[in-house]
């Protein structure tokens, strides 16, 4: 793991402690994000759950809405994962369902298939011991960071001290049972003293690690963050101005001030990291996506740089190929785009594929470049109207469309060179 340490990002470089072995396949997009339930007992202003997640007990692995183990097995196959960070929701809300899935996992990939869980501080000695059993690697904490803000009020700081150690007592007690403990929190704007007294009160336990998220909006938390006077960073991105300032501050002052205040340890035992939004978007999703499309891509498909796979479609009208189920493989064998595919030796179900409920045709992008080029070079005319276009996709279950690009919407009339001289 030692091997990464700076990793280089759009406006800083991120240098960081030794990295867990839950952020290493994180990064190289090797971790199964399971997402247990949307179940959870807080209101967090900052939770940035999308609506069909947040407060629904459903359960996802990676972006694939699933109700078995098998799914989610399968979906850690087709992924290359070697770990699983299984999230919620709060996933000790539904214990019983973490651990079945959790030991399932564990003893299909093996014992080194790396395991952490991010929960609250309502975890309870019940909780680990079912948790150890199934096998768990790591456990994340997050404190109530409402309770930590300190606004003057005498009332602010009997909650911040409350939190605080109950923060530290739920951390000790999975000490017991967990053989890695952390804290994963957002960097909330305003709150650098804050982040930074809880800091130094872990460092005394000591715990493994700190994880500082970059603060993001989405579509459900937008408003309740617009309410507390946070803003965008920029127009093409959710971060949330200010966040990564408090994140490297926070980091910053704690090594400066722990290692030189001799009332405490000589040295800073806890492993801090910050995590950046374009972290999660650039690299993590990325890797994941080019893992995964590794293992469900055609061979007359093409994987771009960003983990999307691309493809060319021919598509003819509703039914066209299998009208008549008397002679599917008639209307077939004589469709003149597939004789043309023949003629030039290319082989069915690798160089290209029928669809036949849809009547369409897949084939490597380039090459049907190629051919709708030289449809329009020579004025060919095909006997049935077909249109073909590049489609690029996710390669996820649901196969996401997110770009159409038309080559041909009719069949061509004449030659269209001939056409241009005489406009």
């Amino acid at each position: 793991m030692s091997g990464i340490k700076n990793i280089k990002f759009e406006d800083y470089e991120l240098k960081c402690d030794e990295l867990t072995e839950g952020c290493k396949f994180c990064i190289l997009g090797e971790k199964l994000v399971l997402f247990i339930t949307g179940i959870c007992n807080r209101q967090c202003y900052y939770c940035p759950l999308s609506e069909n997640r947040k407060n629904r007990d459903v359960i996802y692995a990676n972006e694939r809405k699933i109700s078995t183990i098998n799914e989610a097995i399968e979906e850690a196959e087709i992924c290359g994962s070697k770990g699983v960070g299984i999230t919620g929701g709060n996933p000790i809300l539904k214990i019983d369902r973490t651990c079945k899935y959790l030991k399932a996992l564990k003893e299909h990939f093996g014992k080194d298939f790396h395991a952490h869980l991010y929960t609250t501080l309502e975890i309870e000695e019940k909780h680990l011991k079912k948790l150890k059993e199934a096998g768990l690697d790591e456990i994340r904490l997050h404190p109530r960071m409402e309770n930590l803000k300190d606004n003057g009020i005498n009332n602010d700081v009997n909650k911040k001290e409350l939190e605080l150690n109950k923060l530290v007592e739920k951390l000790k007690l999975c000490k017991q049972y967990i053989k890695k403990v952390g804290v994963e929190i957002p960097a909330i704007p305003t709150m650098d003293d804050e982040i930074l007294l809880l800091v130094k009160k872990i460092n005394e336990i000591p715990v493994d690690f700190i994880n500082l998220n970059e603060l993001e909006y989405s579509e459900t938390n937008y408003e309740e963050l617009l309410k507390r006077g946070f803003s965008e960073k920029n127009d093409y991105s959710s971060r949330i101005n200010g966040s990564q300032e408090t994140a490297l501050n926070v980091i910053n002052n704690a090594k400066k001030d722990l290692n030189n205040n001799l009332s405490l340890k000589s040295n800073v035992n806890l492993k801090m990291h910050y995590c950046p939004s374009t972290l999660k978007d650039s690299v993590q999703m990325k890797n994941r996506l080019i893992n995964r499309a590794k293992n469900v891509a055609k061979e007359y498909e093409i994987i771009t740089d960003e983990g999307l796979i691309i493809k060319g479609i021919v598509k003819y009208a509703e039914g066209e190929l299998n009208q008549n189920t008397s002679n599917v493989k008639d209307r077939v064998e004589k469709n003149d785009f597939i004789q043309l595919l023949e003629y030039n030796e290319l082989k069915s179900g690798i160089d290209y594929e029928v669809n036949l409920s849809k009547s369409e045709i897949y084939l490597n992008p380039i090459l049907l470049e190629e051919i709708v080029d030289y449809l329009k070079e020579t004025g060919f005319v095909p006997e049935k109207e077909f249109s073909a276009y590049i489609s690029e996709y996710y390669p996820t279950v649901d196969k996401l469309e997110i770009q159409r690009t038309p080559l041909i919407t009719k069949k061509p009339k004449l030659n269209l060179k001939n056409r241009k001289k005489n406009i």
